[in-house]
Order: C-alpha cells, then sequence, then structure tokens
C-alpha cells in the first residue's frame, strides 16, 4: 500500500501553520482498508481540502464523541422546523400564505444545517449530564 500522508494539493505553508499551537500526536488508530475505500476516503478528505490523516482523524474523533450528523439528522431537524413555525401561525389564530410559507422554507434552507448542530450539542451535553 503506498503511503501518502500529504497530498500534493496542500502547499508547505499550510502544512506548517496547521502544526503550530498543537500538541505532538504520536500514537497512531489503524485500519485495513482496501484500495476502492482508500481511493474513496481520499476523494472525501480531498473535497475538504485536508490531507487524509487529518480528514480520518476528524471523522472518528466526531464519531467517537457522537458528533455525527448525517443528512437524515439534518433533513429531520428541518422538518421540525417547519412543523415548530407552521403549528405556531395555526395555534395562534394566524393563516399563512403561500409566499409566507415559501419564504418559510427558504430559511429553513438556510438555517438547517447549524440547527442540526446545536440539536446534536444538545444531545452530547445531556449525554455528558448522565
Amino acid at each position: 500500500m503506498e503511503e501518502n500522508t500529504q497530498p500534493s494539493f496542500l502547499d508547505l505553508e499550510t502544512r506548517i501553520r496547521r502544526s503550530k499551537g498543537r500538541t505532538g500526536r504520536t500514537i497512531s488508530a489503524t485500519a485495513r482498508v482496501t484500495r476502492d475505500e482508500q481511493n474513496e476516503m481520499e476523494r472525501a478528505a480531498k473535497l475538504k481540502g485536508q490531507s487524509l490523516s487529518e480528514w480520518c482523524r476528524e471523522v472518528l474523533l466526531a464519531a467517537a464523541r457522537g458528533e455525527t450528523i448525517t443528512p437524515t439528522f439534518t433533513e429531520i431537524v428541518a422538518i421540525r422546523q417547519l412543523l415548530n413555525s407552521t403549528l405556531r401561525s395555526v395555534v395562534c389564530g394566524d393563516s399563512m400564505t403561500p409566499e409566507a410559507f415559501q419564504k418559510e422554507l427558504q430559511t429553513i434552507r438556510n438555517s438547517k444545517h447549524k440547527a442540526a448542530a446545536e440539536v446534536m450539542q444538545q444531545y452530547a451535553a445531556t449525554e455528558a449530564g448522565r
């Protein structure tokens, strides 16, 4: 298996800047993967502008900490936002025009990722308190 710890798309200045201010990492966590799996992970890392090892560390730590936010979770949070906003109108005796509904949908589209992260933090805080 070829060792490619630093992809060529990261220049030297970026590599040096990234390592300043953090403690040294001396322990490795390894997993055997197929060539196809490695290629898939390298593509994901490249999309985020990260080295493969940096991307793997970020993904593994997020999973270990229960911070993984999936597209499904994000959409569930968006549906919750939509339900809350539309029910609020009904309960308050207001009517929602089609234009107001479309505006609400757009607002939710723009905020759903942040809202999902906030909900996940609330769950993590609750779990930590147990």
